[in-house]
């Protein structure tokens, strides 16, 4: 089964399929994956729709994030767009140490560039997953 990326547009989505290239709109989306079968050939198409206003880019390698506390620990990389970072905590005593609305500076040591030298503000922390948001 092949899995293509959505991008939705007002809760909307135009699926093309990837075997016969028929096109159907589909609405009222709620969900971040579906599985959609093909109107006209019946394949079916693993779906993945993106809400997001900017796109993110995935990319994966070490940080280093310091909170205003001092503490230093090691995370894993996992996205990042033009408002934010996304990334993984590597230890499980770790995450507890990030809260949600908590100021951290990141640093990336493998591309010091691609991190913007600001702080960041924690906007969600979901089981290991942390997203951050640039500036204040």
């Amino acid at each position: 089964m092949k899995t293509r990326e959505f991008r939705l547009q007002h809760n909307r989505v135009l699926f093309k399929c990837p075997g016969c290239g028929t096109r159907r709109n589909y609405t009222n989306i709620n969900t971040r994956r579906k599985t959609i079968r093909c109107h006209n050939c019946g394949e079916m198409t693993r779906c993945v729709f993106e809400r997001r206003q900017v796109s993110r880019v995935n990319l994966s390698g070490l940080l280093i994030l310091k909170t205003r506390e001092g503490k230093e620990m090691e995370v894993m990389l996992s996205d990042f767009s033009s408002r934010g970072v996304g990334f993984e905590v590597r230890k499980g005593k770790d995450v507890r140490s990030i809260q949600t609305g908590q100021e951290v500076s990141l640093s990336c040591s493998w591309n010091p560039t691609i991190i913007p030298k600001s702080m960041f503000k924690v906007r969600n922390v979901n089981s290991f997953r942390v997203g951050v948001m640039a500036g204040k």
